[in-house]
């Protein structure tokens, strides 16, 4: 939503870190944007994050779309969630999340979260780079 795209983007902004981030909406604009990166030979992010209800539970579908096929399937892709229920959390690994964060309900946490989980993604973990 807007205010988790705000605190998300303030959180990069502030830290200095030198990545692109694009926000897309709908399933077929996810899958549309990769399907072009593919064709005309521009790099393939290194990290997608979902949020699995956005819209209606979509993001579980763009998950599945993507772990299908061989052209996107290497992409690390992080499940967020405002649901902590345990069978939502295990059908994103099933489907082959490779992380998944409840979103908590302030800012303020979900800055707290954002901060680890970037020191994590860009920081520690080796990402695939498209060729």
């Amino acid at each position: 939503d807007d205010d988790d795209r705000h605190v998300t983007e303030t959180f990069f902004a502030e830290q200095k870190y030198d990545i692109g981030l694009m926000f897309l909406v709908k399933p077929d604009e996810v899958l549309h944007y990769l399907e072009g990166c593919h064709k005309k030979r521009k790099p393939l992010p290194s990290l997608i994050i979902l949020d699995k209800n956005v819209p209606a539970g979509c993001g579980l579908e763009v998950l599945k779309t993507l772990k299908k096929g061989p052209l996107f399937q290497h992409i690390p892709v992080v499940m967020v969630s405002g649901s902590d229920f345990i069978n939502d959390v295990n059908e994103s690994y099933r489907l082959g999340a490779n992380s998944y964060i409840v979103k908590p309900f302030s800012h303020e946490l979900t800055a707290k979260k954002i901060g680890t989980f970037v020191k994590y993604w860009f920081d520690v973990v080796v990402l695939p780079q498209s060729a």
